[in-house]
Formats: C-alpha cells, sequence, structure tokens
C-alpha cells in the first residue's frame, strides 16, 4: 500500500508520559530505523519461558541509547557498504563480545497491511528478532549449548500487527562471537552495521534481493580468480605427469590450488548454511598456510635449490603453528579475550615467517636466475603482503579491497592473477630455452649417430671375397640410425670362406656398440681358426658379464672350396639353402651361460647351390594390421637377391632391423673381378 501513513517515534514501556510521536510518510512503503534505539550489554533474564526484554512493557529507561544513522563518506573497509556503521565497539562498549539488545518503540497510524523488517546484510554475528513480545525469527542457530554464527547475510521477517493503540516494540537479541571484536573484517565490531528497515513486503523483499545481487558482485572477480587458477592448475598437473620424477610443477599445482580453494570455502559460508563463521576461518587459514608452504617449496625447486630438510620442517612448525593459533580462535568462546588476542598473533606471527621463508626462497634463486626472480618478485611480495588482509582491516584499518560499481577487488586477486601470468611467462621462458638446448643437443647426437652409422656401414662391410668358387651378396637396413645385426664374410687363405651373421638383442647405441666388440672379435678370431663352434665360444666367452642385460643370436659358417658347409647356431634363424630352411640344432644365444657349448652341422653343396642368411628383422616385418611377414613368405622370398628380400620386407613394414647375406656357389671355378661380388660371377674358364 503506497499511501501507507506511519508514525514511528520513541516511547515509553508504562508511559507515564508518552513521548511526542512523528508522522513519517511512507511513499515508498519502507523506511529505515535509524532510531535512536535502546541499547544494553548482556544477556536477558528469563520470565517462565519468555525474555523479560522482549517484553513491550518492560522499562528501557535506563539503557543507552544509540543513533543508527550513517555518517556520510563511511565506507565498509572488508565489504565496501557505503552505509557502513560502526559497531557498538565504537559506542562506549569497546569490550563487548557475547550477548546485547537493541529496542526500539513505533507507533504505527493506520498499517491496514502487514508490515515487514529487513535485517541488515552485515551484522556481528547472530541475532534474535521479537516484535511486541513474540519471537519472528533469526539469523544464525541459539541453542541451550550456545550460538552458531555464520557469514552475514541480508534477512526479511513478517511483523504481528501493532497493538490496538499502534504500538509496535521492536527487541532485537545479538550475539558477537569474542575472536570477531579483536580479527574481524569490520574494525569496529559489534551487533548492527546497517540501520534495519521496515516497510511492506514487496519494498522490503526488493531491498534485500539487492543486497544480495551487491554480495554476489562482491564474489564475482574472487570466483574469476579462483576458476583461472584452478584452470591454471590442470595444466601444471599436466606437466608434472608428463615430467614426474621432478616435482615442481606438482608444488605449483598445489599451490594454485590451495590458493583458490579458500575463496570457495568463503563463496560456501556466504551463500548457505554448511559452515560457520569459525570453521569458514579454520578451513581457509589453515588452506592458505598451507599454500604457502607449497609456493615455498615450487619456488626452491624452480630455481634448483638444494633440498634443505631444517627449512622443510621449519615451513610445516610455522604452518602448523598458524593452524593452532586458529584452532583457538575457533573455541575461542571459553577463552579470555587477551588469549584470543594472542592466538591472532601467534597466527600473525606465523604468516610473517612463511612470509619470510617465501621471500629467502627468491632471493636465493636470483643468485641462479636473476631476470626470472626479479620477475617474480612482484606477485610474490603482493601474496605475502594479502596473506594479511583480516589483520590490515582490523588491527590497522587498512582496506585491501576496491569496489568498482559494487564489484570487489582486492589485492589477493591481483596478486593470484599476477602469480599464474608470472609462473606461465616463466615456464614459456624455460620451455623455450629448453626447446633451444634440446634442438643443439638433438642435433649433436643426430651427428654422432651419424658419424656412428658410417663407421659401423664400415666395421660391418666385408672383406674382398675373393674366391673362384663362389659370389657373396649383401644388404642391410638398420631399424635406426645405427643398428643390432653385425654381419662379416671373410675369405681365407686357402679360398674358403668364413660368414658369420648375427644380431644383439634390442637397437639403438648399446647394441651397436656391443656389434662392434663382436665384429672385432670375429675378425681376430678369423686369423686363428674357422672352426664355427670355436668362434661361437669365443664370441659367447667375451659378451659373458660384459653385455649388460643384452645377449646376441648368432650363426657362424665355413664354405670349404670343395664345396662343403659346417655351421653352427647360436639361437639364429637357420639359414635358407635354395628356398628351405637347413635343418641345424637349436642352443642358447651368446651371452647367456657360462660354457656353452655348440654342435657344428655340416653339409656338401651342389653346384649353383644359394645360401640365404637372414636375421628376424626379415621374418618380423609387420603391416599397419599388426600380421608379420611370416615363414612362408620368407621362404619364398629367400631365393631372390638381398637388396630385394630386404625391400619386400621393408615395404611389408620395418620393425627391427634387417641384414641378409646372400652366397651362389658356382657350377665350376671362375675367375674373380670385383672384391665383393655383388652379382655372381660368369666364369670364363673352366677350374
Amino acid at each position: 500500500m503506497m499511501g501507507l501513513l506511519c508514525a514511528l517515534a520513541p516511547a515509553q514501556a508504562s508511559p507515564p508520559v508518552p513521548s511526542p510521536a512523528t508522522e513519517i510518510n511512507l511513499s515508498q512503503s519502507s523506511v529505515k530505523l535509524t532510531g535512536p534505539w535502546k541499547f544494553a550489554p548482556g544477556d536477558s533474564p528469563a520470565s517462565g519461558s519468555a525474555l523479560l526484554w522482549a517484553s513491550p512493557g518492560f522499562d528501557d529507561s535506563g539503557w543507552a541509547t544509540m543513533d543508527l544513522h550513517s555518517p556520510p563518506g563511511q565506507i565498509d573497509p572488508g565489504y565496501g557498504d557505503p552505509e557502513y556503521l560502526k559497531g557498538w565497539s565504537a559506542h562506549g562498549f569497546p569490550s563487548l563480545v557475547g550477548y546485547a539488545w537493541y529496542r526500539l518503540r513505533l507507533h504505527v497510524e493506520g498499517a491496514a497491511v502487514p508490515l515487514w523488517i529487513k535485517m541488515p546484510d552485515h551484522i556481528d554475528d547472530s541475532y534474535q528478532v521479537f516484535a511486541n513480545g513474540q519471537y519472528v525469527g533469526e539469523f544464525g542457530q541459539f541453542t541451550a549449548d550456545g550460538v552458531k554464527c555464520y557469514r552475514s547475510r541480508a534477512m526479511a521477517f513478517p511483523l504481528p500487527a501493532p497493538d490496538a493503540h499502534g504500538d509496535l516494540l521492536l527487541a532485537i537479541r545479538f550475539y558477537e562471537e569474542p575472536f570477531v571484536l579483536v580479527g574481524g573484517t569490520t574494525g569496529d565490531s559489534g551487533g548492527m552495521h546497517q540501520a534495519p528497515v521496515i516497510g511492506l513486503r514487496g519494498p522490503v523483499q526488493q531491498l534485500r534481493a539487492r543486497e544480495r545481487l551487491g554480495r554476489i558482485l562482491s564474489v564475482i572477480v574472487p570466483m574469476f580468480v579462483s576458476g583461472f587458477m584452478l584452470f591454471a592448475s590442470a595444466g601444471a598437473f599436466w606437466i608434472w605427469l608428463i615430467d614426474r620424477p621432478r616435482h615442481t610443477f606438482l608444488w605449483l599445482a598445489l599451490g594454485m590450488v590451495l590458493l583458490a580453494l579458500p575463496v570457495l570455502v568463503m563463496a560456501c559460508a556466504f551463500f548457505s548454511y554448511l559452515l560457520t563463521q569459525a570453521m569458514s576461518n579454520e578451513f581457509v587459514a589453515t588452506l592458505q598456510a598451507a599454500g604457502m608452504i607449497c609456493w615455498i617449496f615450487f619456488w626452491r625447486e624452480w630455481f634448483g635449490l638444494p633440498p634443505n630438510r631444517r627449512m622443510n620442517s621449519l615451513a610445516f612448525a610455522l604452518a602448523l603453528v598458524g593452524a593452532l593459533g586458529e584452532t583457538a580462535i575457533l573455541f575461542s568462546t571459553h577463552i579470555p579475550i587477551f588469549m584470543i588476542l594472542a592466538a591472532m598473533e601467534l597466527r600473525a606471527a606465523g604468516k610473517i615467517a612463511l612470509g619470510v621463508l617465501l621471500f629467502v626462497a627468491l632471493v636465493q634463486g636470483a643468485r641462479k636466475d636473476r631476470m626470472g626472480a626479479l620477475v617474480a618478485l612482484p606477485p610474490i611480495l603482493l601474496l605475502i603482503f594479502s596473506q594479511f588482509s583480516q589483520e590490515l582491516i582490523s588491527w590497522f584499518r587498512i582496506r585491501t579491497s576496491v569496489f568498482p560499481a559494487g564489484i570487489q577487488i582486492s589485492v589477493t586477486d591481483v596478486a593470484q592473477v599476477l602469480l599464474v601470468l608470472v609462473t606461465g611467462a616463466l615456464a614459456v621462458r624455460r620451455f623455450v630455452a629448453t626447446q633451444v638446448n634440446q634442438r643443439l643437443e638433438r642435433q649433436t647426437i643426430d651427428l654422432e649417430l651419424e658419424q656412428a652409422r658410417e663407421l659401423q656401414q664400415h666395421v660391418l662391410v666385408p672383406e674382398a671375397a675373393e674366391s673362384p668358387w663362389f659370389s657373396v651378396s649383401t644388404a642391410y637396413h638398420p631399424a635406426r640410425t645405427v643398428g643390432g645385426d653385425f654381419y662379416q664374410a671373410i675369405p681365407l687363405a686357402d679360398g674358403s670362406l668364413l660368414v658369420v651373421v648375427g644380431d644383439v638383442s634390442g637397437k639403438g647405441v648399446a647394441a651397436a656398440m656391443l656389434v662392434a666388440v663382436l665384429v672385432g672379435a670375429v675378425r681376430t678370431l678369423a686369423d686363428q681358426t674357422a672352426d664355427p663352434a670355436v668362434i661361437l665360444e669365443a664370441l659367447n666367452r667375451r659378451l659373458l658379464g660384459r653385455a649388460g642385460n643384452h645377449f646376441a643370436t648368432c650363426v657362424a659358417a665355413h664354405l670349404g672350396p670343395g664345396r662343403s658347409l659346417s655351421i653352427a647356431n647360436a639361437g639364429h634363424m637357420p639359414p635358407y639353402r635354395n628356398g628351405k630352411a637347413l635343418d641345424l640344432p637349436g642352443t642358447l644365444p651368446l651371452g647367456i651361460v657360462p660354457g656353452a657349448h655348440y654342435d657344428v652341422s655340416t653339409f656338401a653343396l651342389a653346384p649353383d647351390d644359394y645360401l640365404t642368411f637372414l636375421t628376424d628383422g626379415v621374418l618380423e616385418a609387420r603391416d599397419a594390421d599388426g600380421r608379420l611377414l611370416g615363414f612362408d613368405e620368407v621362404a619364398r622370398l629367400s631365393s631372390r637377391a638381398p637388396e630385394d628380400i630386404a625391400q619386400a620386407a621393408m615395404a611389408h613394414g620395418q620393425d627391427d632391423d634387417i641384414t641378409v647375406v646372400g652366397v651362389r656357389m658356382y657350377s665350376s671355378p671362375c675367375a674373380v673381378e670385383n672384391p665383393l661380388i655383388r652379382e655372381p660371377i660368369q666364369s670364363s674358364s673352366p677350374a
């Protein structure tokens, strides 16, 4: 009802002389209850089940008065409220905690519709509202065991109708938690920090909705920054998963998460009743201390500082001190104010010490990376400064936030955004530098591998096969720059040929080094013996104890000038004779068992016989569907030239080193024309 006229004026409880009424035109259907209110510390005595100080008949003329007019230009340092009122601690009750009462007598004319009361958005800390002695509602939980206090928020309650004379006595019972007196975010604690508003339901609910929107606006930036940090922490955690042996980015991810979580805790406390005010403070303080530890560890590892157990123990001890101090504050209902102040000072001392450790890590890091330390200095200083926001407000009245258009932007928000940007920039800088260094190292490694490849090719190239009885052709294709296959075709003084083909387990440089050892040993042994078994036994002794976890398969064959073949096998693929595998006894590879014995098999070769020695890279060639080339296809290909066999295997899908050695026996002796004959030489004259 927009034309409602109400008269609100102070009156006596049992009026011998009623106070004069003042008529106020409620053209906006609501009015602030600025008072003057009657105020008294302490709690009301009970009268049966009712509270005496809530009764309209109680004489409060001896109570103090408290005016709730908001001085111009006075802004709440914690929330930016332009209608901020100092609490009762600034109105003559500097040490008051616990219970206190406000009373205001109203005279209402012509109230044809129910009235509502909107309580302030900012209060310390819980309250109950009574109208004409009737309980109206409460914020917090008042029980026989005590009072549960939550983060303040705007509340609205319907009021009962005035009495027959139009009088309405409002009585508000407040409770302030002891720790708020010395550590609250309002600076001057106690009771109401705004004037209540009385009026019609619609306008009152609109005012409440506006204040709820203002509370939402106040957390938009912190929530955005928190989400930004959580997103960045996911990236840091992903980097750590790639490089797990180092914990640098794990500490970074944890540090960002622990800085982001307090905002989520406070949002939960502002908009729900899951956490009490003391519990939210405990969680925030614990998360901040743990976050500082993570940032200390991150910067120490980032700059490559040596581990320091004493420093680690000190950091954890300081965090524990802060947690104990906050826990003492949590149970502050049962301890004196001076002990609460001591606990808060202890917590602040722990924060200072952690800040010093963080700054020391930065200073020590500057010795290794001055530019990185200088870039990190501003956000680290802001981070340290932001840890003391509550102390700066409550103890020194220093604002750490600004409120453009009602949107809160704090030093903490700026520090966290700068931390993400700076650590991201430093990570990119290090990544680029690492990539450049790795590229240079890769170029060096590639050059060395290419030199190793050329050297290995020279080592593997057999000597000239100067014999009128056979021709030798080869193909060698390592899977990598250097390989683990080896082969030698060594002509001997009596016109015979020694062929050794083998495969070292594994690939790469380690296998290539063993290849060099084995090839050198073969060439040395060839000057002493042509017995395949003796050669394999000597190679086995050479590998034992020197090959690490590697072993080698090998086949050694001696082709006599009279077309005789003596061959011994150490776990290798048997050679093919005219497309069929030779039947050889199986034995263990080289480098596994000491004193291994290798049987020698003897075959008589016929004119035009063609022997093909292969490594398992041909057999195990694998196509895109995972199918192997297989024995049948290898047998079919084995009568072809070595390079043709190798190309067919590579076309199928090379998965390992490929080596093929082909030896063709002549039908009659021929003249020797070329060393290391690639194709059979046609005989121009009979032997």
